[in-house]
């Protein structure tokens, strides 16, 4: 209708829509407002191990799909082959350029290590061989188990674990500026400064003050 509109505009030609019925607009994107609870039922309910390792590392580093499935082994050899957790990312964002740091706590370490038992991997062989459209198709499928009817947008998609992660932090009084920077977003100059530590002090921060939080309870004792 707004394209008829204008070009109705075009010509000079008014068109009204006083009588014309037009359809309810869909929500843009809404998100299930999770809990940590439920994010771990969510994930015990896929059934597939790559799955549950891709869900549980977007709540517990709060990465985007894209830099997520961008990851290589290569990214995370040398920790994860010593057994050290939480593991540290050291990453630039694909989308914006932006240099940060994040982490995947022992609860998304301990499934990472499930789903890479079954597989053969090399420095350059990306952790997660599935393209962006699978993970949300199967996100999608896992919903339905939530949901009744679905309407638009899933509101269980793997951007929601994202927002997750930002609520669950936030909610525990976090610094607002190690969540964004964790997030890989982009910091005025001055507050980036504020933020220089080194690994193993940030490594602590995480441990301390945001992987109690991004753990589910029944999983709690995969915290190490």
């Amino acid at each position: 209708m707004g394209a008829v509109q204008s070009l109705a505009k075009y010509f000079d030609i008014p068109i009204s829509l006083r009588y014309v019925q037009l359809p309810p607009a869909q929500p843009v994107n809404k998100k299930h407002p999770w809990t940590i609870g439920e994010v771990g039922d969510f994930i015990a309910a896929m059934d597939k191990l790559l799955y549950r390792s891709i869900a549980a590392s977007i709540v517990q580093s709060g990465l985007s799909v894209s830099d997520l499935l961008s990851l290589t082994y290569e990214d995370i050899k040398e920790e994860f082959e010593k057994g050290t957790a939480p593991i540290c990312l050291i990453l630039t964002r694909k989308k914006t350029g932006v240099n940060f740091i994040t982490f995947l706590g022992s609860w998304s370490v301990k499934l990472l290590k499930d789903y890479l038992s079954h597989e053969k991997l090399d420095n350059e062989t990306p952790i997660y061989n599935v393209s962006s459209r699978a993970v949300h198709a199967y996100f999608h499928q896992t919903a339905q188990k939530f949901a009744d009817h679905i309407k638009g947008r899933n509101p269980y998609s793997p951007h929601s674990l994202r927002a997750a992660f930002r609520t669950f932090l936030s909610d525990h009084k976090v610094d607002p500026l190690y969540i964004e920077f964790w997030m890989g977003h982009a910091l005025p100059e001055q507050q980036g400064a504020y933020i220089n530590k080194s690994i193993e002090s940030w490594r602590q921060t995480y441990k301390e003050q945001a992987e109690p939080w991004l753990t589910p309870p029944q999983n709690k004792d995969t915290i190490i």
